[in-house]
């Protein structure tokens, strides 16, 4: 292959999407729809439904690297230079036309996506393919070069953590999509410089032997301790000549690039921050495809989850970990420190998210645990949201006109919509975090709940609603439970007629519970919930005499 096959390779997965999309014709007998090979942050993706083709990552084969260029099947050559071998690596986006109006835009995105998910899966190997659709013995559709090559041409789909995707779109500085990978191997660019003519041959038989022995794992040092700590790795056959090794680590592979230092005995890495599951992770390393048995690392500490997972700066995160006796811990968000309390029996973790925290997304939380010497957990992501704190409608009769003005906290982005009685407002770019005005060329309800989508994140509804409470009856000193919309906050007061009880921050916006207080006589009184200042509707509820 010559320079040009990283380009044909997209053109012919191009072309093989463009041909198969939507047959069956599920999607409509005329609908039509197009692929493009364009950056994410290119305007032209979503002019018109189809689906993008964005090759991001271009990486060397660890597998083929130090094998001499070999020719193709119209041309073998002995060569004395290695190939530039490559695996390509795309993100497939799929895109819906925005319709005025409408709120839900992205149904035919998510079809549009799986229809490509299934024309890659039912055809992986781009040289086998032969059908009146896409045949790879035409040139236009798979080039000659790509069909004379040694090696199949091979599309798989590549598992992608959240983490990985947040990293692209965060880089393109657009909000994320739906979006998959997948990679194409293998590519091999034939060296530019001319092959050296071969030397005469020497007429003496001859059989070259090279013992290859499978890598084994010795020990891991240390064998436990904190996320992203380093270890060392010894054991035997981590090395052969010509093969690259692969280190994988809870599910994550490190190439030698990846390595702090690698010989054919030892092995120094770093640890994952992130690891994708724990607390004790399995190591391997793969020598050419030969995998050692597995060695262990346990991350301590270790936290699995935080409750919850989404929610605004100032509300609670609960933690579930066992604080030993006489340790402390502390919590981290997006690295900064937060205020931490330990449970009386110390089974969990509570943590005040900070309000300092700056902008929408995932952040970073961690647990250092101090028991004489401070150890850093595992890093979970919580999802920083919007926050809408007023809202004021207005209409216009003719021409019929609502505007909505929403104020709050973190409302600025590149892809804003106010949501208003099932309608979403398309805002689009809006520099102001703390307004957002959408307007729509109808009348609108002016009392319907309302909330802000910023860049696919949204926020709290206003107004908040108390809807129910469970049970409708019960004795002074009872727990209860109180559901509706809107009621989390960063200091909630709950009345019952005219007692009441502050019961702090609330991170669930849609239930929590209280205790009937004790000094309510029997009978039936109105209960409300004040949120950051802003009152509910008035439920009756009846205390049991």
């Amino acid at each position: 292959m010559s320079f040009l096959a990283i380009g044909a390779v997209t053109g012919s997965i191009a072309e093989l999407l463009n041909k198969k999309l939507n047959k069956p014709p599920l999607m409509g007998t005329t609908t039509t729809f197009r692929v493009t090979t364009l950056p994410p942050d290119d305007d032209r993706v979503n002019e018109d439904n189809g689906v993008n083709l964005f090759l991001y990552k271009v990486a060397e084969s660890p597998f083929a690297k130090n094998m001499n260029w070999r020719g193709d099947r119209s041309n073998p050559v002995i060569g004395d230079r290695p190939p530039l071998a490559l695996s390509l690596e795309y993100l497939v986006t799929a895109y819906a036309k925005k319709v005025a109006n409408s709120a839900q835009d992205d149904i035919t995105a998510h079809q549009l996506l799986g229809n490509a998910m299934a024309v890659l899966h039912d055809f992986p190997v781009l040289n086998n393919i032969h059908d009146g659709d896409f045949d790879a013995d035409v040139d236009t559709q798979f080039p000659a070069e790509l069909r004379d090559s040694f090696e199949k041409v091979k599309v798989t789909l590549l598992p992608t953590t959240m983490e990985e995707f947040s990293k692209i779109w965060t880089g393109l500085t657009k909000p994320y999509r739906l979006s998959v990978v997948y990679q194409v191997s293998l590519i091999e660019i034939a060296p530019t410089v001319p092959t050296r003519a071969p030397a005469p041959s020497v007429q003496v038989a001859a059989v070259g032997v090279n013992a290859l022995s499978t890598p084994q794992i010795a020990s891991v040092k240390p064998a436990q301790g904190p996320a992203g700590a380093q270890v060392v790795i010894t054991g035997q056959g981590f090395q052969s000549p010509g093969a690259q090794t692969v280190v994988t680590v809870g599910g994550i592979d490190f190439a030698e690039s990846d390595l702090t230092s690698i010989s054919p005995q030892k092995i120094v890495l770093n640890i994952p921050a992130s690891p994708q599951t724990g607390p004790r992770l399995p190591i391997i390393v793969s020598v050419q495809g030969t995998e050692s048995p597995a060695g262990s690392y346990l991350v301590t500490p270790w936290i699995a989850r935080v409750v919850p997972l989404r929610g605004i700066p100032g509300i609670p995160l609960q933690i579930p970990f066992a604080v030993p006796i006489g340790a402390t811990a502390n919590v981290r968000i997006d690295g900064q420190a937060a205020a931490t309390t330990v449970d009386p029996q110390g089974k969990f973790v509570t943590a005040i998210v900070p309000l300092s925290i700056a902008g929408n997304g995932p952040k970073s939380v961690v647990l250092i645990l101090n028991d004489g010497t401070p150890k850093t957990s595992n890093a979970i992501s919580f999802d920083v949201l919007p926050l809408i704190t007023g809202v004021s409608v207005s209409t216009v009769a003719t021409p019929a006109q609502t505007t909505v003005t929403l104020t709050g906290e973190r409302l600025a982005g590149s892809d804003t919509a106010v949501s208003i009685a099932g309608v979403s407002i398309k805002v689009g770019a809006n520099a102001n975090s703390a307004q957002l005005v959408g307007q729509v060329n109808r009348l609108l309800a002016t009392t319907t709940p309302v909330s802000a989508v910023i860049d696919g994140r949204e926020s709290n509804a206003l107004p908040s609603q108390l809807l129910r409470i469970s049970p409708s009856a019960a004795f002074a000193g009872d727990a209860i439970t109180l559901a509706g919309t809107g009621l989390g906050g960063r200091n909630v007061v709950v009345s019952f007629g005219a007692v009441t009880m502050n019961v702090g921050p609330q991170p669930f916006g849609s239930q929590f519970s209280v205790n009937v207080p004790g000094t309510l006589g029997a009978g039936t009184v109105a209960v409300k919930v004040t949120i950051d200042g802003r009152d509910t509707n008035s439920v009756p509820f009846t205390v049991s005499g």
